[in-house]
């Protein structure tokens, strides 16, 4: 598996192990760890935001009908 994957890998399943390492020694994470925990915050700020678009447009079309 390249390094590429693996931060693939972990920022889709929001890896809680690193998470729990971050909060107990953040010092021991190396770089490509902090870079999958990064790009897996970056996800789900989009997700988030994708969600709350998609509810306000059908909150948009139901008040419209």
């Amino acid at each position: 598996m390249t390094d590429q994957e693996r931060i693939i890998i972990t920022s889709v399943w929001n890896d809680m192990a690193l998470r729990k390492r971050l909060e107990d020694d953040p010092y021991s994470l190396t770089q490509d760890e902090l870079m999958a925990l990064q790009s897996n915050d970056r996800l789900n700020k989009k997700l988030e935001r994708f969600l709350q678009d998609t509810l306000i447009k059908k909150a948009l079309i139901q008040v419209r009908n």
